[in-house]
């Protein structure tokens, strides 16, 4: 599992910093679900919505997709830590 504070510094490197306050936004919309299946499918469609204005940004997502969801296998309580 990938520290949050630490993969969104690195996803800014290929953020144009303009995008950087929507990029982030969308990111931490994934972090705000209620459950599993809802931040998978919230990944998939921050990553949808990234794809044509900012290519980078969606593959760089969809690479670190397994490290980035891995807090899902873990309870519900713990998420946040």
């Amino acid at each position: 599992q990938r520290c949050r504070t630490h993969y969104s510094t690195n996803l800014m490197t290929v953020t144009p910093k303009a995008s950087w306050p929507w990029v982030k936004t969308l990111l931490h919309s994934v972090y705000d679900q209620p459950d599993a299946d809802s931040v998978h499918a919230q990944y998939d469609r921050v990553i949808n919505a990234l794809a044509e204005k900012l290519p980078k940004v969606a593959d760089h997502l969809e690479a670190a997709r397994p490290d980035l969801l891995a807090f899902t296998a873990f309870p519900k309580q713990i998420w946040k830590q």
